[in-house]
Parts: C-alpha cells; structure tokens; sequence
C-alpha cells in the first residue's frame, strides 16, 4: 500500500525509524519492507533476512509453550509455581499469576539489587532468578492476583518450570514446537558472541547520544542475554507474520485452548488488567469512534530497538514492526498505520 510505505518513508528520512515494516489484511501482505542498515556504517542494507532483538514480544511464544502444556495435561494454569520448583519462597504464586504478571513478584526490585549485585563478565542464566528468590526473599508487592504489575522475573520462571515438565530447555522447545512447524527460518535465541561476531544478518541497535546529537552502537549494553522466557528472541517481520497466521489455526494449539490467552484477565475488585498470557488485550478498540473488534499486541524494548506486533483479530488486520534505533517513531507509526488501514472500511 503506497499511502503506508509513503508514511514509514517520512519517518525514515526525518531519522525517526529505522527497521522493517510488515502490514497485513484478510491474509494478504500489502506492505513488507526494510528501511535502513544493518550497522551504524551503512554497510549492509537492512534486508528481508535480517534478523532484529524482539525483546518482550518473546513473551507471547513462552505463554503458547505453556498453553501447549496445558492442552496436553501436562499442568493446569493454577497450579503453585511451587509445585515445579519446590525451593520457591512463595507457595501461593501460581503459573495464571506468571502469565498474567499479578504474582506480585517486583521488577522493580530485582533491578535494583541486580545493579549491585551482578557481574558484566559473568553469564547468568534463569536458574540465577530462582536462586535470587530463594536467598533474598524479596517481600512480593502485592497479595498474588489482587493486582497487576508488569513482571519480567514472573516470565523468567516459566522456563524453568517447562523444564521441569519436559526435561527440556527452553530453546529446544520453541524449535521444536513453534519455529519448525511454522517455519520460523530466522528466528532463535543466540549468544552475544554469536550475534556479535558470526551472525551475518544481525540487525544492530542504536541509541541516541544527547551530548553530540549522534546514534551509537547499542550492542553489549544488555550484557545479560542468557535469561529467556520474557525476552530474548531475534525474529523479523516474514518470520512474525508466520506466526500470526499460525494463531489463527490449530497448527500449534487447538483454537477453544488458544483464546484464553486473548482474554483480558479481570482483577478481584472487577477492574480489567487488560492483559492475557503475553499479550495486551483491548476488547471493542475503536478508531475515529468506530469500533473494530478486538485487538491484541505486545511491544518489546531493548538497548536500541523498538518492536511492535498489532493484531486486530476480528478484522485480520496485522501490524509488525521491528526497529534498530530508539528513541523511535514507532508507537506514532502503529496509530498511523492503523488509521490509514481503517480509513477503507
């Protein structure tokens, strides 16, 4: 669609994005296309291969391994977290609590300690979360599933506990389970080292520098890249779009399992969360005062890249975006690119 590729195009050239851009309606792609270099030279041109830090949007595919565990009664959503990692200081979390960030378990702190308490030079995997919870025992922010607080160390925990269930790692079952039967060609969880020194469609990040207006190199500020199950995947648009098909089939869990994952799960006092398993949920979304359904997303944010993936489910409408700098006009392009897509309905 021109009027779309017209509008990415003018944040390009105003240095407001850089990235890739694929939009999608009723199972067509009218827009998929790359703006920009791989690297800060300009050597390598961002191509359809490229592959891009997807950041918190990894949470959506760690919440469908879980619905898969389900829908094979391999666990229930209330089960205690406890259950499965018995050293847990906190017997009433349960995995629901996990998925839908209400287990009261603090980002905020652990940050906070992680600053003084972690070595760049060491490499941490998931098994440190739990042992952080274990020795510290930080007091939980609220009373599990009394209210909503957005939780990386809650989604750290899932892999663990799909180890625990099927003896195998993380990374093995979202090749196994996701991006081999949908085929998810360039997409995975890869080693700083790898990205850094081996990986040739490698899309770096870039950040602004305030004190001489310049972008810089992003790679290395998040040193810490061997915790998965709330970040952690590269992907790219064609692989992501992959995926969105595949939700709106049986291909990777049955339909009646998938749509509790879209469910905006309500709090105690009747308020909405707005939040499934790894997904935003907004019910009856309108656009100029029409309403056009249900739309489910997830952005993701990391040192230099900015990602969105948008879809309005009851119009097949989809919108990813994937961006190698921030700050970014990405959020703008979303509500832009959602206008024009609506403006012909």
């Amino acid at each position: 669609m021109s009027a779309i590729d017209s509008l990415v195009s003018s944040y390009y050239f105003s240095n407001k994005f850089s990235g890739s851009v694929l939009v999608a309606e009723d199972g067509e792609i009218v827009l998929n296309k790359e703006y920009g270099y791989q690297d800060l030279d300009s050597a390598h041109k961002i191509t359809s291969n490229s592959t891009f830090e997807i950041a918190s949007i990894s949470k959506q595919f760690t919440a469908l391994l879980m619905v898969q565990l389900k829908q094979e009664g391999k666990l229930n959503y209330d089960d205690a977290v406890s259950k499965y990692l018995p050293s847990l200081p906190y017997k009433n979390i349960t995995i629901r609590h996990l998925l839908t960030h209400t287990s009261g378990l603090s980002e905020q702190q652990f940050f906070m300690w992680a600053r003084s308490n972690m070595n760049q030079a060491e490499i941490y995997t998931n098994q440190f979360i739990l042992k952080y919870l274990e020795k510290e025992k930080p007091a939980l922010a609220f009373t599990p599933g009394s209210q909503w607080e957005y939780s990386n160390v809650g989604y750290f925990l899932l892999p663990l506990v799909m180890k625990e269930v099927t003896g195998m790692d993380y990374i093995e079952l979202l090749q196994q389970r996701i991006f081999q039967p949908t085929g998810m060609q360039n997409s995975g969880i890869f080693s700083q080292a790898h990205k850094g020194t081996e990986m040739q469609n490698y899309v770096f990040g870039k950040v602004f520098n305030p004190r001489d207006s310049t972008f810089v190199s992003s790679f290395g500020l998040a040193w810490s890249d061997s915790i998965y199950g709330g970040v952690g995947i590269l992907s790219n648009t064609s692989d992501l779009y992959r995926w969105d098909r595949a939700l709106y089939s049986n291909q990777l869990v049955e339909q009646a399992n998938l749509l509790e994952a879209f469910i905006d799960n309500p709090l105690p006092n009747g308020t909405a969360s707005g939040y499934g398993f790894g997904w935003y949920v907004k019910d009856d979304f309108k656009i100029d005062g029409k309403n056009h359904g249900k739309r489910i997303e997830h952005n993701g944010l990391w040192p230099g890249y900015e990602s969105s993936i948008v879809r309005y489910v009851d119009k097949d409408k989809t919108i990813i975006i994937l961006c190698n700098q921030s700050p970014s006009a990405k959020d703008m392009l979303v509500e832009e690119i959602s206008d024009l897509l609506f403006q012909q309905n």
